[in-house]
């Protein structure tokens, strides 16, 4: 595993399609969810308006919006309709719809004010941004000088010999669609070096960007701390 190989960009649109990542999300995702709002909540950040980009299914912004004791409200936004309609069934199932607005639109321009969320997140998002530069300037532009920003992603580890051997294992659980689609999205994401001279280039500063399980995640975290 050596270069990069990006993703096509495209939402994803077909009925099965959806119906597939939200299964899978639900099986083999929401561990990573429920640690990603532990994340949140460790930071002391219990209130104040979220937004969540590149949202799928709607999973992350539900568990955040179940949280008892807190107070956000939650923007989530996605490049796909049929995503978004999910997203909505979902956000019903788990009785939270009044606490999430669900948007269409790109992370590379986002529809809102300077200033205007305390807190962006984003998991598995990353390595779908065709320009991630312009989407951290985003970011920095909406969160402005006091929010905070938690970006979460698979790591590309091309130096560790045994990737094969657990992305092979990992996916024996997974469905047709994950097995697929997993290692491609491995391939597709960046290193932590790679990100941290994607950010030196981007307006969003004081970032800490480290892999929290060692193998193949990274995380993003601003104002680093």
């Amino acid at each position: 595993m050596g270069d990069r190989i990006p993703l096509p960009e495209e939402p994803i649109s077909g009925a099965d399609a959806v119906h597939q990542y939200d299964k899978g999300a639900k099986l083999y995702m929401m561990p990573e969810y429920k640690y990603f709002v532990r994340k949140v909540l460790k930071k002391g950040i219990r209130k104040g308006r979220v937004l969540d980009i590149g949202m799928g299914s709607g999973l992350l912004a539900i568990e955040l919006a179940r949280q008892k004791d807190c107070r956000f409200d939650i923007v989530a936004l996605d490049i796909s309709e049929s995503m978004i309609s999910k997203a909505r069934e979902n956000a019903r199932l788990h009785g939270v719809e009044n606490k999430i607005s669900f948007i269409n639109a790109t992370a590379s321009a986002l529809p809102f004010d300077d200033n205007c969320f305390d807190l962006v997140i984003s998991y598995a998002s990353l390595h779908h941004w065709f320009e991630p530069v312009i989407v951290f300037n985003e970011i920095a532009r909406v969160t402005g000088e006091t929010g905070h920003a938690i970006i979460r992603d698979n790591k590309r580890v091309y130096r560790n010999p045994w990737w094969k051997i657990v992305i092979w294992f990992v996916s024996r659980f997974m469905n047709r669609r994950h097995r697929e689609n997993w290692p491609k999205a491995i391939m597709a994401s960046y290193t932590i070096p790679e990100v941290r001279d994607i950010l030196t280039r981007s307006k969003l500063k004081n970032c800490r960007v480290k892999s929290d399980f060692v193998f193949i995640d990274l995380c993003v975290e601003s104002p680093a701390k």
